[in-house]
């Protein structure tokens, strides 16, 4: 089934409960701010525990009022890649099961795997609530929302890290035992209490900005200032070259604007101004050496290519990393040994080539409808820089995945689903008009 090639139609009960289910989304991306701070009593499965986020919750009624209003329409639409997220989803379930025959899972063990595994659809339904109940009208409302969250993320993130050292354990004090997260001292981790998910999420909101710089809309440029400022504070190597990486999308299609140079003449201006005092901060946290923590990356790399090389079609089932390296002899030592960075690579460890080829075939499809946007829409340059900045947001994110597993983060996957459904409303109206 592809994209549907005509404008939704909005009457009676189900016009009603779209535009309920708009608001909720937008809603859903306010609350995002509040991230692990919005923890809710969890439940122990082993060596990790498995929260109920305040996110969760405002997704959950966002995802309630798109079934809704698709019911009251009588109207559901599976596109492209909302089937090829669904045909992966069954690739990941059918080899969890099939590991946990060969491997001697337990039905705990089982039961947590395939619970993560709900969670990721449970995220993705958002993308199908915003493919079925949003209008190109609709757009902006959900953009400045994500807009506004990471710019007040990262405008907190700024103060949490000039005065709220180690927040993570000022907030959780359980954690120094628990090990949930690493002392981090002055680098920003704002709400989400990690600094490399904290600057792929600031990342976010400033592509949208330099998008918008790129296509000539007018931005207020202590926004991209503010958040160039809060990544720098992340001190996260896997940001600055996600930052590179988006950075080249917006350039090799928009090329370089008068308004996107003058910006960042500025950016570089303030970071040449700061640069001193930068190098102190990196090298305070070793991130100008090959330390052990990238070291580390490496080593679980090599473990995942282990993993393929046993495993190659279908992989091991989606998060059961976690279990099935104790077969392989290896130590599972916490939270953060369920999972391996290496983006593609984990998603390949986990759904094998064949699960790897229905998420490139979802990236795509993602990319076919950016591009059809940002050259069809030249007259209309918000639309286009949306479409500019979902790409580079995308790529970024690909490449931020690999130094740290942040594509399968909920907070992240959040946005991005937001972010994919929005590009296909307004290929689909381009395409009808």
């Amino acid at each position: 089934m592809n994209v549907v090639a005509r404008p939704i139609a909005l009457d009676g009960a189900g016009a009603y409960w779209s535009l309920r289910a708009v608001e909720l989304v937008r809603i859903a991306l306010l609350v995002l701010v509040v991230a692990n701070l919005g923890r809710l009593p969890a439940f122990d499965t082993g060596g990790r525990s498995a929260p109920i986020l305040l996110n969760d919750v405002a997704v959950g009624l966002a995802i309630v009022g798109g079934m809704t209003a698709s019911i009251a329409g009588r109207r559901l639409v599976l596109d492209r890649i909302a089937l090829l997220a669904l045909a992966f989803a069954a690739v990941g379930a059918g080899s969890a099961a099939l590991s946990a025959h060969e491997y001697g899972l337990t039905t705990m063990e089982l039961a947590v795997s395939l619970a993560y595994l709900a969670r990721w659809l449970f995220y993705f339904a958002l993308y199908v609530v915003v493919v079925n109940v949003t209008r190109g009208a609709d757009v902006p409302a959900l953009r400045q929302a994500l807009e506004k969250t990471v710019l007040v993320f990262a405008a907190f993130g700024i103060v949490q890290a000039a005065l709220l050292p180690d927040f993570a354990q000022i907030v959780y004090p359980e954690s120094r035992v628990m090990h949930d997260w690493d002392r981090q001292a002055h680098r920003l981790v704002s709400t989400l209490l990690d600094p490399n998910f904290a600057g792929m999420l600031i990342l976010m909101g400033l592509f949208l900005q330099l998008a918008r710089l790129a296509s000539g809309v007018p931005v207020m440029l202590w926004q991209p200032v503010l958040l160039f400022a809060a990544l720098l504070l992340t001190a996260s190597r896997s940001s600055v070259l996600a930052l590179l990486a988006g950075g080249m999308v917006v350039v090799l299609v928009r090329g370089v604007s008068a308004r996107m140079l003058k910006a960042m003449v500025i950016g570089g201006a303030l970071t040449l101004l700061a640069l001193p005092g930068l190098i102190v901060f990196a090298n305070a946290y070793n991130k100008l050496t090959l330390d052990a923590s990238a070291l580390g990356r490496v080593f679980m790399w090599l473990r995942g290519i282990m993993v393929i090389i046993d495993h190659p079609w279908l992989g091991i089932g989606f998060n059961t990393f976690g279990f099935v390296q104790e077969r392989y002899g290896w130590e599972r030592l916490g939270a953060n040994t369920y999972s391996i960075e290496g983006g593609l690579l984990f998603v390949t460890v986990m759904t094998g080539v064949v699960g790897l080829a229905l998420y490139l075939l979802m990236l795509r499809q993602l990319f076919r409808r950016c591009r059809a946007l940002w050259r069809g829409a030249q007259a209309d340059r918000e639309r286009w820089s949306l479409a500019v900045a979902t790409a580079a947001i995308t790529v970024a994110l690909l490449v931020h995945s690999c130094f740290t597993n942040s594509l399968f983060l909920p907070y992240l996957m959040e946005p991005l689903w937001v972010l994919w459904g929005m590009v296909s409303v307004l290929a689909r109206e381009g395409r009808s008009a």
